[in-house]
């Protein structure tokens, strides 16, 4: 961030804090906006930029304070009608800025618009959210990535031949880019509230797995945290251009058959929740500490759509449902070194399947996908099967394991091993599995399952000492690793 830019963002923050100070148009009483405030700035065409705010109320309406980006700013500013806000920053050599904004008291919340001004001339233009704080802070960040991606696969590239018209029945896709902006982030467990932000990032499914989308810095209080929370806007772009499967998105829907002038983003909005992710075991973060958390934005088959008649509705309408659905998400307290998608032989896949309804032939049921996440080489972290009704003869209850609950491991012949249990809490087992990794894609492997009635407690904690030997399984299928 240059000088300008520091600048530019302290002001911001400084004017955010303001609008707590003064009476609203209705006369409520006075908002004390005196402490330690967080947020984040935005100019177009640049990544988000942490804020870090001190203010004293000098009267009902009043206040004083500095902000800081990469150099403090002095503000001065007083709340209008309507919970509006005006403030004027100072911040040295000639530069000014110029902010309005707006409080929403009961959040302790302010988001606006800024303009920087360098002896009078405008320079800079963007956006700002900021919120309250308590207690010493740290500043965090959380990093997205790409998940696996087909890139450099033969079986992902786009079909040449005749136009496919996709058949009738309900749809899993797979995006080709997506828009997506994080709203608010959370630290859980301790004393530190949402913290309001505004970080947008695009994936792309054409970039490698693990190819980094953005950096969103917050500020978090010292403390004690077990898990993280991320708020998505419920309304993001999406894009199709899918001559393999038949696919494509305009600004008004998606259509089998390519537009003039070539694809565009869709505009969805879901009903999708934020990313809540409990962390293996809790994080200690004290006062300057910088810890980053690690997002990983799973784009793969996920995107719901029907088809009849050569007509696509977004949702599954004759189930009821209407969401498109918003990508799965993965937290991780580290950096991953690795990830990789397995699906079902019969699919072999990683872009659009159908699942349901009309599909001709029955789709597959039973497990049709698997992600695993590892933190090296040779450390798997966590594996999620992808299900499409329940894999006959292996009842499943919660479909992901960890190292740390379910025994995820890879032991001395590459083979991976884990156990499913009957419920979130691990308190007991109903499954163990074990499926040979493969490190090369287009390369094929088997998934075994037997169901187990004990916990299995692998030697060492995990199966890292020996996958289970299942010679008579109770559920096999063949998997082909498409994306990493």
């Amino acid at each position: 961030m240059g000088k300008g830019r520091g600048a530019r963002l302290s002001c911001a923050a400084v004017i955010g804090l303001a609008a707590f100070t003064a009476h609203g148009a209705t006369g409520a009483s006075p908002f004390d906006f005196t402490g330690h405030w967080t947020g984040t700035s935005l100019q177009e065409g640049q990544p988000a930029n942490a804020l870090v705010a001190d203010f004293t109320s000098t009267g009902p309406k009043t206040f004083t304070g500095t902000v800081t980006a990469d150099r403090p700013c002095s503000a001065v500013g007083k709340l209008k009608r309507h919970m509006k806000l005006a403030v004027h920053l100072d911040c040295g050599d000639g530069r000014i800025v110029k902010i309005r904004g707006h409080l929403d008291p009961t959040t302790a919340t302010v988001e606006g618009n800024f303009a920087e001004f360098l002896h009078r001339r405008l320079r800079h233009r963007g956006t700002f959210v900021l919120s309250r704080q308590g207690g010493g802070s740290a500043s965090a960040t959380v990093s997205f990535f790409n998940g696996a991606t087909p890139a450099g696969h033969p079986a992902a590239l786009h079909a040449v031949g005749p136009r496919v018209v996709p058949k009738d029945g309900q749809w899993y896709l797979s995006p080709d880019k997506m828009i997506l902006t994080v709203t608010s982030i959370q630290l859980l467990g301790g004393s530190t509230g949402p913290v309001a932000v505004n970080c947008p990032f695009t994936y792309d499914r054409s970039q490698p797995g693990l190819t980094k989308l953005s950096d969103c810095p917050f500020a978090v209080s010292a403390g004690t945290y077990t898990g993280l929370n991320v708020e998505i806007s419920p309304t993001y772009q999406v894009l199709f251009d899918d001559a393999g499967d038949g696919f494509y998105s305009t600004s008004s829907g998606i259509v089998t058959s390519p537009p003039a002038g070539g694809a565009q983003y869709l505009t969805v909005t879901t009903t999708s929740l934020g990313v809540s992710s409990s962390f293996p075991a809790p994080i200690d973060v004290g006062p300057g500490d910088a810890p980053t958390l690690s997002v990983v934005v799973n784009g793969l088959q996920f995107f719901r759509v029907q088809v009849s008649g050569g007509t696509v509705s977004l949702g599954w309408p004759d189930v009821g449902d209407t969401d498109p659905k918003r990508p799965d998400m993965t937290v991780s307290l580290n950096a991953l070194a690795s990830i990789a998608f397995y699906s079902n032989q019969g699919i072999a896949s990683a872009g659009a399947i159908c699942t349901g309804g009309a599909c001709s032939p029955p789709p597959l049921q039973g497990v049709i996908a698997a992600y695993v996440f590892y933190s090296s080489a040779n450390v798997p972290t966590w594996i999620q099967l992808v299900l499409n009704g329940t894999p006959g003869g292996c009842p499943i209850g919660v479909s992901g394991a960890f190292s740390t609950k379910g025994y995820l491991g890879l032991d001395a012949t590459d083979t991976l091993g884990w156990a499913l249990p009957t419920d979130s809490a691990f308190s007991s087992y109903s499954t163990e599995f074990s499926m040979a990794q493969v490190t090369t894609l287009g390369g094929s492997t088997t998934m075994n399952c037997q169901q187990i009635a004990a916990d299995p407690a692998p030697a060492g904690g995990n199966f890292s000492s020996g996958a289970p030997v299942i010679s008579s399984p109770d559920y096999s299928a063949g998997f082909v690793l498409v994306a990493n």
